[in-house]
């Protein structure tokens, strides 16, 4: 900082060094980013998993699962109760549930949940969880243990959860006679997949509350009634307070246990899968201790199950080092991939928010709709008694726990099944993109010093030394004649003073006196014009016109129910006008909120405040969602580093052609115009047959049930990616596009 407010620190050489690399430094940073990112999928740059947590002891881990018979007859007596009575509804088979975990003798309860979904009119939604409890022998509740089952309707587009059920049931009856449990086992099935695991999780930690308050995952924030808060007078009949009351009703729970220490998912439709898929990505991209996941994995291995992640497969060994390697980039970038939207991919992903590690066990198929990975069909299938010898080993392993999970870590990405990534080593590749916007921030900052502060002064000695390279035979002459009058010390002192020599030029001195202060007064005008009040006030509204429309989408749900719209329609269609009139008049607050005419400094200073928060944000994001975090970068450095301060000089046609190219790019990086082309590219991936019209029409419906799920989301699950698009990412492209759409002197 002395530095910087040095009034000399223009001649610092880094300074200048600055203003001639940052431009190709800020590339390298980019460039060298996406290497850094893409080599850790190499063997030599990540490490070997390995366990940090001792007292897990899974090598000691005896299996004494029996329970094979008792899981298949549990199979085929649910499937007939589901094919005689619910063939034809979504309903669950409460009382089917209750009596067999009766007859276990457990501690059986129903749990009942309502949603009034926050974007319909006055949509009510119920559902009931059934649990049981086996209370541990050796000790009083203190800590317990969750094996849950979502369950799935016949109908249901998704695989059933018939054979987790039963395995869970089956595994229920075998822990009942054993004497070794530490802590309770809490057996659950859900109703509405991870709704009702929600409504579950907040009434057994006991967030409910009397007062009709919104409720998320970063509290409590609106309190129903308030007066100066109350907008339901604005309209008759519309009620806006009501769409921030509680969405999720979660009721209360009349039996729990103690402190829940780790939770285990089961997603088995068949008795006999091919391979487990272990599943991690939880809300917001929040991820179980690498321990539990190290504990599935090599207690899989022991049990003869294969398992897989995302794209590495276990069973295959036979590859070449750059097979490996594109194998572990492949199994990175899908990790990222299901972090950006911060959705669970499945009822585990709920737990992590209250502290509670888990992970899902879902059974596939060599022709699973997920995809055929390569060797699949000549794989051992596995059926219930390998999957039972799996589950009781981890319970057990779990049983041993003396304290939570702590040691291992909690943020990491992962190469492979036993391949890992820790965060020291892949946070260098965002602080490389958000260091690249920092240095151009730095580098506009020194230029706009360098101009505001030194300018006159370079006019000024520009001018002088102007003159005095015109009259070069008149300096010489008067210096002959000075060395005769005077001597050598007096002649240094005049050499440092232009302005006594030039005093003695006949013409001189009335040239200087109307040209020099014209220039300075241009100067002080220019320097008048820059506002910070001005630069606050734009910038506030700008952030302030993103928080609108986060809270917008229950507006625009009740203007199309008033025509008959679905609420995925309305929401999409209005958030796509609002983006086009932002577009529109965005670039003319500028002007409206000031008298003069603007300034290039004031323009660039917009521009080094945009820098700073974007980078800013996206350390901030990638502290806690690292995919998101490194998403975000990537979009958007590129055009941080090519958006620039427009002057009305540049005419060329090269000059126009770029900034054409700018602003083309900037409209392609439009939060919801990237998503719709995100979308469209998905569907044609997915759909290379269909034409483009279709494929333009697949990927736009897409986009709208996208946006439409990240909106319910945020307001039921306290999902972030809604909020962060539309209150920093949408106010920084929108100033993005203010820079390139005015022009200064």
């Amino acid at each position: 900082m002395g530095l910087l407010s040095d009034p000399d620190y223009g001649s610092v050489k880094w300074v200048r060094v600055l203003k001639k690399i940052h431009s190709p430094l800020c590339m390298l940073c980019y460039v060298g980013a996406l290497v850094w990112f893409m080599m850790l999928g190499n063997k030599e740059f990540n490490n070997e998993t390995y366990f940090s947590e001792n007292a897990l002891l899974p090598g000691l881990v005896t299996n004494e699962f029996n329970g094979e018979q008792s899981a298949k007859q549990f199979f085929s007596e649910f499937q007939q109760e589901l094919e005689d009575k619910y063939d034809d509804t979504d309903d669950m088979p409460v009382p089917w549930l209750v009596a067999k975990m009766s007859q276990l003798h457990l501690e059986v309860y129903t749990h009942n949940f309502t949603l009034n979904y926050p974007l319909g009119q006055e949509q009510v939604y119920k559902g009931t969880n059934v649990y049981g409890i086996l209370r541990a022998p050796r000790t009083s509740s203190l800590e317990a243990l969750v094996v849950t089952a979502p369950y799935r309707s016949i109908s249901s587009h998704q695989k059933g959860t018939g054979a987790g059920i039963a395995l869970m049931l089956a595994f229920a009856q075998f822990a009942r006679s054993q004497k070794y449990w530490a802590k309770d086992i809490i057996f659950l099935v859900t109703e509405h997949e991870q709704l009702g695991m929600q409504a579950w999780l907040e009434a057994y930690h006991g967030l409910q509350s009397d007062t009709k308050t919104f409720y998320s995952s970063l509290g409590s924030f609106w309190q129903a009634g308030t007066p100066s808060l109350d907008f339901s007078k604005l309209e008759a009949g519309f009620n806006l307070a009501s769409s921030h009351e509680r969405c999720l009703n979660p009721g209360t729970l009349r039996g729990r246990s103690g402190s829940i220490q780790a939770a285990i998912n089961l997603e088995f439709h068949t008795p006999k899968i091919k391979y487990i898929e272990v599943k991690v990505e939880g809300l917001n991209g929040q991820l179980p201790n690498l321990d539990l996941v190290n504990l599935v994995h090599r207690l899989c291995v022991k049990s003869g199950i294969n398992r897989s992640y995302k794209n590495s497969y276990s069973w295959i060994r036979a590859r070449s080092k750059t097979d490996e390697w594109m194998s572990g980039v492949w199994t990175m970038l899908g990790m990222v991939s299901a972090q950006v939207a911060g959705v669970p991919n499945g009822n585990h992903g709920l737990f992590h928010r209250f502290g509670i590690e888990a992970v899902s066990l879902e059974g596939r198929d060599a022709d699973d709709p997920a995809g055929t990975p390569p060797k699949v069909t000549g794989l051992n299938a596995a059926n219930f008694y390998r999957l039972g010898i799996a589950l009781e080993s981890i319970l057990r392993s779990l049983n041993n726990l003396l304290e939570r999970f702590h040691q291992s870590y909690f943020f990491y990405l992962l190469a492979a099944t036993n391949r890992f990534i820790s965060i020291g080593q892949y946070m260098p590749s965002l602080c490389l993109l958000c260091g690249a916007m920092l240095v151009k921030a730095l580098a506009l900052w020194v230029t706009i010093r360098k101009d505001g502060d030194d300018e006159p002064d370079k006019l000024a000695s520009g001018k002088h030394k102007k003159t005095d390279s015109d009259t070069p035979e008149k300096h010489k002459q008067e210096e002959v004649n000075d060395d005769l009058k005077r001597d050598d010390e007096k002649s240094e002192i005049r050499h440092r003073k232009p302005k006594a020599l030039e005093t003695e030029v006949p013409g001189q001195q009335k040239s200087e006196k109307v040209v020099t202060p014209k220039k300075s007064k241009k100067v002080k005008d220019e320097e008048s014009t820059m506002s910070v009040v001005n630069i606050g006030t734009n910038y506030f509204v700008v952030h302030l016109l993103g928080y609108a429309v986060m809270n917008s989408p229950a507006l625009l749900s009740y203007i199309g129910a008033k025509y008959g719209l679905p609420s995925e329609v309305s929401v999409y269609y209005g958030l796509l006008i609002i983006s086009a009139l932002l577009t529109v008049f965005t670039p003319l607050m500028l002007k409206l909120l000031r008298r003069g005419r603007m300034s290039h400094d004031e323009l660039t200073l917009v521009n080094i405040l945009l820098l700073i928060e974007l980078a800013t944000v996206c350390l901030a994001v990638g502290m806690h969602n690292f995919s998101l975090g490194l998403v975000i970068a990537v979009l958007y450095t590129p055009l941080s580093l090519m958006v620039g301060v427009t002057t009305n000089s540049g005419k060329s046609s090269k000059s126009a052609f770029v900034l054409a190219l700018n602003r083309i790019l900037c409209l392609l990086l439009q939060p919801l115009c990237c998503v719709t082309l995100c979308m469209i590219a998905y569907s044609h991936v997915l759909f290379p047959e269909e034409n483009v019209l279709e494929m333009v029409s697949r990927g736009k419906d897409a986009a709208m049930q996208a946006t439409m799920f990240a909106v319910v989301d945020s307001m039921i699950y306290g999902n972030w990616l809604f909020n962060v698009v539309t209150s920093l990412i949408l106010p920084t492209w929108l100033l993005f596009w203010q820079i390139l759409c005015n022009k200064v002197d």
